[in-house]
């Protein structure tokens, strides 16, 4: 009597879901770059506004000049220099990408889940299940734009083709950038 041993490693029964160090249920057969951009199948479909390119890009702006107004009082405060573009240097570099990364990372996971741009214009970030971002996750949704930033801003421009409007940042961090309904 012979059985049959032709197992393959990758015979797992339909009933056995594999599951990754999160618990969510990984698909299978998928490249390593697909995965990243590949929705889970725990997330539900959120009935939301999502926001688009233009109101993000306003708040962004917005965000801008509220972070380097505030640095350039700091500046002129602690350092008795006049924040001058002439007189900019590495460290001041520095700080304003650290600025911006607190700011950001701060804002989105507050209570109001928005920074002031977003709050000015009716926006919230929220993760995939809709609810508040975790400060860890604000703050690798900052760093990670520079992915979006880094090829002649070709992240950012995937906002109006995507159907839920993520940019690649948010595609990386699982966030999603709402508009909020008026009562």
């Amino acid at each position: 009597m012979q059985i049959k041993t032709d197992y393959a490693a990758n015979n797992i029964p339909n009933y056995i879901e594999e599951r990754d160090i999160f618990g969510q249920i990984k698909p299978k057969k998928l490249f390593v770059f697909k995965r990243s951009f590949h929705k889970s199948k725990n997330a539900p479909d959120l009935n939301v506004n999502y926001a688009g390119f233009w109101t993000r890009a306003l708040a962004t702006l917005i965000d801008l000049i509220v972070v380097i107004f505030v640095l350039a009082i700091l500046d002129s405060m602690f350092l008795n220099n006049h924040f001058i573009i002439d007189n900019l240097n590495m460290y001041r570099i520095i700080i304003g990408i650290l600025a911006w990364i607190f700011y950001n990372g701060l804002s989105d996971s507050s209570v109001y889940q928005a920074t002031i741009g977003k709050m000015i214009l009716k926006m919230n970030v929220i993760d995939l299940f809709g609810k508040r971002l975790s400060i860890l996750k604000a703050s690798l949704r900052c760093i990670s734009t520079i992915f979006s930033i880094l090829p002649l801003g070709l992240g950012f421009w995937y906002i109006t083709t995507d159907p839920k409007k993520q940019a690649w940042h948010d595609l990386i961090s699982g966030s999603y950038v709402i508009k909020l309904q008026n009562k």
